[in-house]
């Protein structure tokens, strides 16, 4: 063998250098596509994701929101006039239907005219309705929105009173019932069933309206407060509480139910503002021991109104019932 082709064996070979940087360059590039992919997807997971927890979040907040009740509304303006001779016919059945006992069909009819008379007649035909919403609501008599309940073992009159979302006390009443304690397994009770009460009160009128599914109910005379200071708006009644105690918020401590010094009469109900109302504390719907003071601006801005009335709508109206104040 000759020396140069020993050395051209030994020598090394010139490595192909361009074709394995073409090869790198491809490998490498397909590489970063896919992990450029796959990062890609996944930040559209994690956004997707985050889209999701926000949403979830969103839709929890809303659940959460309680919603908002609408303003009481009631209008007393006729809608078509009755005259007056055709209305005191229809007034003459009603009151026949009345001494007859027939005290559900009299008050349908007074409400069928109510809003078809002048605001005379009106007077008398809201006071008719509002004696007879009282009869039926309050006594065991048959009337539609209530229904029969056997007491069953276990039960008491909070636990039936919860379930037909209806006050203790309107229970009793309605039921005859002087103790609320002693109700037996097997009695049979009649009870408003999970009845829809709200109160519109007018500033201007001093009147405090009772609706019943937004159907009139009972008005009261109130007294309101001097120089406008009670607040218009929307509320909702979130304490009741009998033979209340009153601070004057002066500074000076609580003073008791019984003292002459304490004005709140024998009931409180207590307000909270809802909706875009602003919150207000201290105000509520009360008794007064100074009759003198109702049907007009007298109070330093709560809603008062006579003992035995306040005792009535106490009675009626569960927690949670809304009110609309206006002008």
């Amino acid at each position: 063998m000759k020396m140069y082709d020993i050395e051209d064996y030994y020598r090394p070979k010139r490595f192909p250098w361009l074709p394995v940087t073409i090869i790198s360059v491809f490998v490498i590039g397909a590489l970063t596509a896919i992990f450029s992919s796959r990062n890609s997807d996944k930040s559209d997971e994690i956004k997707a994701d985050e889209k999701d927890i926000q949403t979830s979040s969103s839709q929890a907040d809303q659940q959460d929101e309680a919603p908002v009740q609408p303003p009481v509304t009631y209008s007393r303006i006729p809608e078509k006039p009755l005259a007056a001779r055709e209305a005191n016919a229809l007034i003459s059945e009603a009151v026949n239907l009345k001494k007859a006992g027939r005290l559900e069909e009299a008050r349908n009819k007074f409400l069928s005219i109510l809003n078809k008379v002048d605001a005379t007649t009106r007077a008398v035909v809201e006071r008719e309705i509002g004696e007879l919403s009282i009869e039926l609501f309050t006594s065991p008599r048959p009337m539609k929105g209530k229904a029969e309940y056997i007491v069953k073992s276990g039960d008491s009159l909070s636990v039936i009173a919860s379930r037909f979302e209806c006050p203790v006390e309107l229970i009793q009443k309605s039921n005859n019932i002087k103790d609320r304690a002693k109700i037996q397994i097997g009695q049979r009770l009649v009870i408003p069933d999970h009845p829809k009460f709200s109160i519109l009160v007018s500033k201007t009128g001093n009147t405090l309206t009772l609706l019943l599914n937004r159907e009139f109910f009972k008005t009261y005379p109130v007294g309101t407060g001097v120089q406008s200071k009670t607040p218009a708006g929307t509320f909702k009644i979130v304490e009741k509480i009998s033979e209340p105690p009153w601070w004057p918020g002066d500074g000076r401590a609580s003073i008791p139910y019984g003292s002459p010094d304490n004005i709140l009469g024998t009931r409180w109900l207590a307000l909270e503002a809802t909706g875009d109302t602003p919150k207000v504390r201290g105000y509520g719907i009360h008794g007064t021991w100074d009759n003198s003071t109702i049907g007009k601006q007298s109070s330093a801005g709560c809603v008062r109104m006579k003992n035995t009335e306040v005792e009535e709508v106490f009675m009626l109206v569960p927690r949670g019932t809304p009110v609309t104040i206006v002008e």
